[in-house]
């Protein structure tokens, strides 16, 4: 499991982006995102680079 941290995310269309990002490149993967804390959790076997570069290219960079 790969937990993220994702400064700009604030509402429920920002969930729901970067689940759709994520689903792209693993259409399997269980997300888990918590606005309050702006914590994205994603259980996946898909590389953690693939996953941020989703992330990313969808307009929501995790915080290192």
């Amino acid at each position: 499991m790969y937990q993220f941290h994702i400064p700009k995310m604030s509402c429920g269309g920002c969930v729901r982006n970067i689940t759709n990002a994520i689903k792209k490149v693993d259409d399997a993967a269980t997300i888990d995102a918590d606005i309050s804390t702006k914590m994205v959790r994603v259980e996946t076997a898909i590389p953690e680079a693939t996953i941020i570069k989703a992330m990313t290219d969808g307009g929501y960079q995790p915080a290192l």
